[in-house]
């Protein structure tokens, strides 16, 4: 493993090398709440050297260090991944994105950046949809009787996102959160847990009610696992109408699917590479 560090605003975040620095292809994996880039341990070694591999701690994770008034926005933490692509020594070509949790969320921001498709190749995302493709959904069915169903359970697995915008409960919901983690899943930093406060606060509510089409160009897989305890598969509904190249996958796991089932992300990720090679 090789490493450096990316200087952004109110931020600097340390990205790590894997694999083979030679291999054709190169994939980029961007980690969610409330982990950092070790979450990716498991389908990093499962990739081994056929892939270049580039991890980094997103901004107040891991190793990152952040500016007590930094922003946290998804529009920077779209900028922030960017700026790694950007960093990496002697790419020339477009990279692939594996994106789980907030890492999804924050990376649907940069799909819908008109430089998107000249930096990335393909997209997979696990476990974390887009907040402009939520507004959508929740209007769809809100006007739905036969849908509101959907809504209130989804709303039900989301309790915690309302808990993070409440003073002095907020700050104990990570904690909860950490309590209902089953077997085989990753356990959290203290500093970790925190730092989602910040993300939720400043992006969730502001664009559930108000933002963009969440337009993608780049050739997409989205991972819905089934027991996902925090988010609902039939989420992907009306994703083809955002994204041409779209492929929806359904597996038999929970949230953290990437780290307990390392051997199934690594093949659905392979594929998407292989296609573009």
């Amino acid at each position: 493993m090789t490493g450096w560090t990316v200087h952004t605003s109110g931020a600097e975040l340390p990205v790590f090398e894997y694999g083979n620095p030679s291999a054709r292809s190169t994939v980029l994996l961007v980690h969610g709440y409330p982990d950092n880039h070790h979450v990716f341990d498991p389908l990093i070694a499962e990739l081994g050297d056929t892939v270049r591999v580039i991890a980094y701690d997103t901004r107040g994770s891991g190793a990152a260090v952040l500016e007590p008034t930094a922003d946290v926005s998804i529009e920077q933490l779209a900028r922030d991944a960017f700026a790694v692509v950007e960093s990496i020594p002697g790419l020339t070509g477009k990279v692939h994105v594996f994106a789980h949790d907030w890492g999804s969320v924050q990376m649907w921001e940069a799909m819908a950046a008109p430089r998107a498709t000249t930096a990335f190749a393909s997209y997979t995302s696990v476990s974390g949809p887009s907040l402009d493709h939520l507004r959508q959904v929740a209007r769809a069915r809100s006007v739905r009787p036969q849908r509101w169903p959907s809504l209130v359970g989804q709303l039900a697995r989301s309790w915690y996102v309302f808990g993070f915008h409440v003073p002095v409960v907020g700050t104990r919901v990570p904690a909860l959160l950490a309590r209902f983690g089953a077997e085989g899943e990753p356990t959290p930093t203290v500093a970790d847990q925190q730092r989602g406060i910040a993300l939720y606060r400043a992006n969730v509510l502001r664009r559930v009610l108000r933002g963009p089409d969440p337009r993608c160009a780049v050739p997409t897989t989205v991972v819905a696992p089934t027991h996902d305890r925090m988010l609902s598969p039939n989420l992907t509904d009306g994703l083809d109408r955002w994204i041409p190249d779209l492929r929806v996958v359904r597996v038999d796991a929970g949230h953290w699917w990437p780290f307990t089932h390392p051997v199934d992300a690594a093949r659905v990720l392979k594929a998407r590479v292989q296609e573009a090679e």
